[in-house]
């Protein structure tokens, strides 16, 4: 179910990168090394990339299996149905030179109306 709330908020780059530093922070913890810095260091980037995976997911059962069913109440997420469809986005122009541009812009409107795009870096951050 956790799975499902992830790919609703993160984008193609954030799952890849929530999934390596998965595989790390699981060797680390294997090899004994859990309070090692890149242990930490995994783990606030986890914690960074996780934060807006809020929301409520349906889940059903069938023959032993547990399947999703929907999502619920997931204020960050990428999903906008107006640009699931090329024939229903205002905003995408297949036809027009700056139609791969409009299409790769996609992504990066999603995630700032998600309220995913941080236009100020955090002052959090400078930590010695």
């Amino acid at each position: 179910a956790l799975a499902s709330l992830y790919q609703a908020v993160l984008d193609r780059r954030a799952s890849d990168l929530f999934k390596h530093l998965s595989e790390h922070v699981g060797n680390q913890i294997y090899d004994g090394r859990w309070f090692d810095p890149s242990t930490r260091a995994a783990f606030g980037a986890i914690r960074e990339l996780t934060a807006p995976a809020t929301g409520v997911v349906e889940v059903g059962l069938y023959k032993g299996n547990v399947l999703f069913v929907a999502l619920k109440d997931v204020k960050a997420s990428l999903y906008n149905e107006a640009d699931s469809s090329m024939e229903k986005s205002d905003g995408l122009n297949p036809v027009s030179s700056q139609g791969y541009a409009e299409v790769q812009s996609v992504e990066a409107k999603s995630l700032a109306q998600a309220g995913l795009i941080d236009s100020e870096p955090s002052k959090k951050r400078a930590r010695h």
